[in-house]
């Protein structure tokens, strides 16, 4: 028994149009047109393994890992008592196990090979305590059946109080996902942290899944499902719940035991995945692939039509090459910096520029103002930790919605290109997700507010200053005594009065010591935040700026592209009809009946992807 995901039938959609793909492909071959092979290789690729990313995540020890090996059927990720995961961890098809770990040495990139085995000495706390190796991500490779349709699994680090860092880096990553799933054991209800999470997580990924782990551990799990449902109804977060249990999961896998499994229910968990993030991506690749097919088959025909025409009539050859070079004339000023639609993305472009960093300074503005207020009433260092998370958390949400909208305005922008090429044969494919480059948690930098002194040397200073204040309310009083009568100064010399007024001048000096205190803590807090957010706006900031200039180019080179191959079918149609003008009688026999089949497999493979696409 292993982990299943249902792989397309043979004759289902996405064989038809492989097929169709395979197809087409040979023809473009016999064609000559090799910069259309890879365009139509890539749909048929698209549809046997559709690019699907699913970020498994949670709070320490809440079953992450045992969640993804129970969903691989297969243990790769390392799971003990005393393992948490300190780095992020990938996970795809391959077909020999083998892991990648990618990290940093001396400021550069670098990836080194290990051995499965040794994966927890790189992405656990135990064997990498703070990630003090540098690890980015550890990439594994292995045989699974779930990861052969294209599933890639990232399995996350621990978030403490999913406030914090890696919380942060989650959110920024979400609108690059296609789906999330939240592991929270069965021992507790939901936290305030947790459900603000899945709230905030629902509006940035499309699919995001509830997983209630370790459900052979807590008796009560089912009452604790019940709360944490009543618990997201009222927040309004309606995504579905899955109880499940990893070790029942394992031991069905080794017995082989299909009761077991069921109970374990994780076919039900793979079950809501498979439907609500498999399935829409294979039918987003389903209409991509389609698409590009379309596209290059009726291109291709447009041009064979050209030659057959005049085949049919050698007199239409003139009028012919006349209409090739309008169409290329044409087709050469729309790849020229002066056409309205290179215009229009550059204005666009510089729109986007504008919107993405307002909608960043807005939103850390907004953030800072909120923590000077918050700021005003902080007494201790532990409150300020609680704050600290809270601004990783609101200036994680703020990046998070910049992506979101450069992304959302990229396909505005391209499909407002596309309105101002009028070529009717000119279609267009998507342009694959972009993710940020640098998490926010990795701006902060941790530090204390209060003054920077030892615990020990600390301690010292403040019985210092009550001992200092004690000795002014004796030396006081002892000034009084030299007024008084003897005996009156006698009795407050010995009366305990006398200490009990040192300790109370005493007390006053603390007192004025803590405010002091608080005021230095309230201006270093003040301090933290201005440095965090002046780095977030920098590095942010920069980073919105290289992920608009690449979106400006590749919307640009994909473009310019459709357009190159368009000219250039134009160009070999106005070549070959030329050539054909020169041919025998029984030569133009042989191409007349050569062009009616390439048309004809042409015409078919357009009446497939349409009839997959009405479907």
């Amino acid at each position: 028994m292993t982990a299943t995901a249902t792989p397309p039938a043979a004759d289902s959609p996405a064989t038809t149009v492989a097929t169709s793909a395979a197809e087409l492909s040979r023809l473009l071959q016999q064609l000559g047109r090799t910069d259309l092979v890879d365009r139509v290789t890539a749909a048929g690729a698209r549809l046997r393994r559709p690019a699907t990313v699913v970020a498994v995540v949670g709070e320490f020890k809440q079953g992450k890992s045992s969640l993804v090996n129970g969903l691989l059927g297969q243990q790769l990720c390392p799971v003990d008592d005393d393992l948490a995961t300190s780095a992020i961890t990938l996970l795809r098809h391959g077909d020999q196990p083998a892991a990648i770990v990618r990290r940093r040495v001396d400021g550069e990139p670098a990836a080194e090979r290990i051995d499965v085995a040794d994966l927890a000495s790189w992405v656990s706390e135990s064997g990498n305590p703070g990630n003090e190796r540098g690890v980015e991500r550890v990439e594994i490779v292995a045989p699974s059946s779930i990861l052969a349709n294209g599933l890639v699994i990232v399995d996350t680090p621990g978030m403490g109080g999913l406030g914090a860092g890696h919380a942060a880096a989650t959110l920024s990553f979400l609108p690059y996902a296609d789906g999330l799933i939240l592991a929270s054991d069965a021992s507790a209800e939901l936290s305030a942290p947790e459900i603000d999470f899945l709230r905030r997580a629902a509006e940035l990924c499309p699919t995001v899944l509830f997983a209630q782990t370790k459900i052979d551990l807590h008796p009560e799990w089912r009452r604790v499902v019940e709360l944490n449902r009543g618990h997201l109804e009222r927040a309004g977060v309606r995504i579905p719940t899955v109880a499940v249990s990893s070790n029942l999961r394992a031991a069905a896998l080794a017995r082989k035991d299909r009761a077991l499994n069921e109970a374990s229910n994780f076919p039900q968990l793979l079950a809501g995945l498979g439907e609500r993030v498999i399935e829409p991506a294979r039918a987003a690749a389903l209409t991509r692939s389609t698409d590009d097919l379309r596209s290059v088959a009726s291109l291709v025909a447009s041009g064979l039509r050209e030659q057959r025409a005049v085949a049919d009539d050698p007199e239409a050859l003139r009028s012919m090459i006349a209409r090739i070079e309008a169409a290329n004339a044409r087709l050469e000023h729309l790849r020229g910096p002066g056409a309205k639609w290179a215009l229009l993305v550059n204005d666009r472009i510089a729109d986007l520029t504008t919107a993405a960093m307002h909608q960043l300074r807005s939103g850390l503005r907004d953030a800072s103002r909120e923590m000077d207020l918050e700021i005003e009433t902080l007494k201790n260092g532990g409150e300020w930790d609680d704050l600290a998370r809270r601004l990783q958390s609101s200036v994680a949400d703020t990046v998070a919605r910049v992506f979101a909208l450069v992304e959302d305005r990229r396909r505005a922008i391209r499909a407002e290109a596309v309105e101002l090429i009028q070529e009717e044969d000119l279609r267009l494919d998507g342009l694959g997700r972009r993710g940020a480059g640098f998490t926010v948690e990795d701006l902060w930098r941790e530090r204390s507010i209060d003054e920077s002194e030892s615990g020990a040397k600390a301690s010292f200073r403040t019985a210092l200053t009550g001992a200092r204040g004690a000795q002014g309310g004796v030396l006081m009083f002892g000034m009084m005594g030299n007024f008084l009568p003897g005996a009156v100064a006698a009795f407050m010399a010995t009366n305990p009065v006398l200490l009990g007024a040192g300790a109370l001048f005493g007390g006053f000096q603390l007192m004025e010591d803590r405010k002091r205190k608080v005021t230095v803590r309230r201006q270093n807090a003040r301090t933290q935040v201005r440095q965090f957010v002046d780095d977030v706006q920098l590095e942010v900031g920069n980073e919105i700026t290289n992920l608009v200039r690449d979106v400006h180019r590749e919307l640009r080179d994909e473009l310019t592209g459709r357009l190159a191959e368009l000219q250039q079918t134009y160009t070999a149609a106005g070549q070959a009809a030329q050539a054909e003008a020169k041919q025998t009688q029984e030569e133009s026999i042989a191409t007349r009946g050569r062009l009616d089949e390439q048309l004809a497999t042409l015409d078919r493979i357009v009446q497939t992807v349409d009839g997959i696409g009405g479907s």
